[in-house]
């Protein structure tokens, strides 16, 4: 009979393999993910009785909530948008198959699609094998979310296409046109689906030798990642901390300079140099530049937005925050509260400034005059010890004590959108 491996979620298989690995979806995963889990591949009244000490071995494979997948798939590329174009080209592909037909179909818009698949609880529908299956129309399985007319406009359906043994299975076989990704995506609009488990099962298929247990891997692959620029090598010290910290279910997508010797591109001014460089050459990585949200930073943003990245490549800055509108500066004129955004927000004044042990009041000092962006350079007094204060901590530490990363949490759900943006971008560069 032979061994398989599924891709699923809750008991809706959305990738299939028989006797060989078939799709890598490691990528999927991270290392904590990789645990034991039960499978109706295994034979465990044979167990009970047998000395083998192979069960958790068989049983192992990888498993992640739903939630958590899906910001990974979102950095793999595929975004609802994303999906909607999968959606449409498999319309126009029928359209194309049906277009000599006297009684051509009018096929579901995807707007309809999306309603009908974020509205099915996959918990709600039965999994459990139905016997009487063989003897059954696979259409009456899917009371429970559409009726047969609607079933026939849905690209590529064919019910005698559908081997369904029950509701999952049927659903699993409506959406088999789409990628898996794209289906996990679908189902996650619906919370309800949100805590179900991902589940990628290598166990059996190692245990039976049709695979190695090495050639299951965790983690964004090399091509996956994304590589963050900074101006500095306590900027990516800052940021790496941070993601580890409030994302880390996407940690492994990030890297940064190898810094061990130093920052070989530090500065705003080599930043944009660096880019330059990189955007003259043909350079595959998935790479964001990232400049500090100052008078120095907007500049050289500006200066980085006519360099005509390729689109594998994005360039952002920090985002603006409302606790700037009103801080603290000295200059020549004294001391008076304005409007930092744009002008001497750097990585530091995102960290919590009143930790205990820090200066009473955060203070901006002014400094040069930036002549083609007609504003003073401003930057946080003291910035070394509020940096030196967060990378004292370790994730778990910033997790259970009262450090303030709210700030923070806006700089990296900044960074994770932009990356997004590169991954669709450069997609649909690449595919055209």
């Amino acid at each position: 009979m032979g061994t398989e491996i599924t891709l699923s979620v809750d008991h809706v298989d959305l990738d299939y393999s028989k006797n060989h690995m078939g799709n890598d979806h490691g990528s999927l995963f991270q290392e904590s993910d990789r645990k034991r889990i039960k499978s109706d591949q295994i034979n465990y009244e044979y167990f009970e009785t047998s000395e083998d000490s192979s069960l958790s071995s068989m049983e192992m494979g990888f498993s992640k909530p739903l939630r958590d997948v899906i910001p990974r798939i979102e950095l793999l590329g595929f975004t609802i948008d994303k999906v909607q174009s999968e959606y449409e080209f498999c319309v126009s592909e029928c359209e194309l198959e049906e277009s000599e037909l006297e009684n051509a179909l009018s096929w579901m818009p995807f707007e309809q699609f999306l309603k009908i698949v974020s509205s099915i609880k996959i918990t709600s529908l039965n999994h459990e094998f139905d016997e009487d299956s063989h003897k059954k129309d696979p259409e009456t399985y899917a009371s429970k979310f559409l009726d047969t007319d609607t079933l026939k406009t849905i690209p590529f359906y064919n019910s005698y296409d559908i081997q369904a043994y029950s509701e999952q299975s049927f659903l699993a076989g409506v959406l088999g046109f789409l990628h898996p990704y794209s289906a996990l995506r679908l189902l996650a609009e619906n919370e309800h689906n949100l805590d179900q488990d991902v589940i990628w099962q290598y166990g059996p298929l190692v245990h039976n030798g049709w695979a190695k247990e090495s050639e299951f891997q965790e983690n964004a692959r090399r091509m996956q990642r994304f590589l963050i620029v900074t101006e500095g090598h306590t900027d990516a010290e800052i940021l790496d901390l941070a993601i580890q910290t409030i994302r880390p279910e996407i940690y492994d997508f990030f890297s940064f300079i190898d810094m061990t010797e130093g920052h070989p591109f530090g500065g705003t001014g080599n930043l944009q140099k660096f880019a330059k460089g990189l955007a003259q050459m043909d350079v595959h990585n998935q790479t964001l530049f990232l400049y500090d949200n100052d008078t120095e930073g907007l500049s050289a943003f500006r200066n980085t937005k006519k360099l005509n990245l390729p689109a594998n490549m994005g360039v952002t800055m920090l985002p603006d925050h409302g606790s700037f509108k009103s801080f603290q500066t000295l200059g020549p004129t004294g001391k008076d509260k304005i409007d930092i955004n744009g002008k001497a927000a750097a990585i530091e004044c995102y960290l919590d400034l009143f930790q205990p042990d820090l200066p009473k009041e955060p203070l901006i000092h002014w400094s040069g005059y930036k002549a083609d962006v007609r504003q003073y350079q401003g930057a946080l007094a003291n910035k070394e010890k509020y940096t030196k204060n967060f990378l004292k901590h370790t994730p778990e530490e910033l997790q259970k004590t009262e450090y303030d990363l709210s700030k923070l949490e806006e700089v990296v759900n900044a960074i994770y959108k932009e990356c997004i943006n590169i991954k669709v971008f450069s997609g649909k560069s690449l595919s055209s």
